[in-house]
C-alpha cells in the first residue's frame, strides 16, 4: 500500500495537457525537485538524476491511450563522515595551487520529502 497517492482524472483540451507536460517537462530540467499540484493537492518530489521511462500506446477500436509512467529508487543519503583536520599550509617550496586542489566538503543532502507511488490497479 502506498504511502501518499494522489489520482485525478480529468478531460482537457489538448493544449491544456501539452501546457501541463511542458510545465512537468520543465520543472525535471531545472533542478531536482518537483511540484505537482492537481484539485487542490500538492506535493513536492525530489527526482534523482536517473529515472526509469515507460511509454505505453494502446490502439483498441476508436480509442487510444498513452501512458507515461516515471520511476524511480530514492538515491541512499550519503554516510556521514567526521570532518578533515584542518589541511596544513604548503610548505615554503610547495606551490600554493597544490594546497587548493585539495577537494572541498561535501555538503549535507538536503531533507527529502515525500513521494507518492502509483497503487497496484486490479
Amino acid at each position: 500500500m502506498p504511502s501518499i497517492e494522489i489520482k485525478r482524472k480529468a478531460t482537457l483540451s489538448r493544449q491544456e495537457v501539452a501546457d501541463r507536460l511542458i510545465a512537468l517537462g520543465n520543472a525535471l530540467a531545472e533542478g531536482s525537485e518537483v511540484e505537482l499540484s492537481s484539485g487542490g493537492d500538492s506535493i513536492k518530489v525530489e527526482v534523482p538524476g536517473e529515472v526509469r521511462w515507460e511509454l505505453e500506446i494502446e490502439i483498441d477500436g476508436d480509442e487510444t491511450e498513452i501512458e507515461i509512467e516515471l520511476k524511480w529508487t530514492d538515491e541512499p543519503k550519503p554516510a556521514r563522515t567526521q570532518a578533515a583536520e584542518p589541511a596544513a599550509p604548503p610548505a615554503a617550496d610547495e606551490p600554493a595551487a597544490a594546497a587548493a586542489s585539495e577537494p572541498a566538503a561535501a555538503k549535507p543532502a538536503p531533507a527529502r520529502r515525500g513521494r507518492p507511488r502509483k497503487a497496484a490497479t486490479s
